[in-house]
């Protein structure tokens, strides 16, 4: 996901999904990103963990709303990181899904909006351009998370906030 395709640091991405979840439901799925506007997010049916030293998944969870078991919170709790992440988005009309997975954040299992144009080229053009404007709303939602990071704002009441979402205090 890197422009100048340096490498993404793996607890960064763990992190990026970790605030993800916490700010998709501290938010109630609604973020107002300034480079693409308004979308909704949410967790999907998907949420694949690691030990921190590790690089294969360790526990998955699947189904309908995994994101709200106890058992999910119980994995950040315990100290896995997340390493998959099946999350759903809405821009305007548009409704996406997608697995972001591995700490270079790969994408799979992607799910576009459905194309009503007539003809091959139209179809694959208008398919090319909502793959490109998924890009740029997760590189919107990364860019917003880095600055977050990067800021005072992370350690004085980002992180502190997110650990008490973890163990079930907020």
């Amino acid at each position: 996901m890197s422009d100048d395709g340096l490498p993404i640091l793996p607890h960064t991405t763990a992190e990026f999904y970790a605030w993800l979840w916490w700010t998709s439901e501290l938010q109630e799925a609604a973020f107002s990103l300034e480079e693409v506007g308004n979308i909704e997010l949410w967790i999907d049916e998907r949420l694949g963990f690691r030990e921190p030293n590790d690089s294969k998944i360790t526990a998955l969870m699947t189904g309908d709303h995994p994101s709200t078991t106890l058992e999910a919170r119980a994995a950040l709790a315990g100290g896995k990181a997340l390493n998959e992440l099946r999350i759903g988005l809405r821009r305007d009309d548009r409704e996406f899904s997608v697995t972001l997975k591995g700490p270079a954040m790969y994408l799979q299992r992607v799910k576009l909006p459905e194309v009503m144009t007539e003809g091959v080229d139209e179809r694959l053009y208008d398919r090319m351009f909502l793959y490109e404007e998924l890009c740029y709303v997760l590189q919107a939602l990364f860019r917003e998370y880095t600055r977050l990071r990067t800021s005072d704002e992370w350690a004085k009441e980002v992180l502190p906030q997110m650990q008490r979402w973890i163990v079930g205090q907020v």
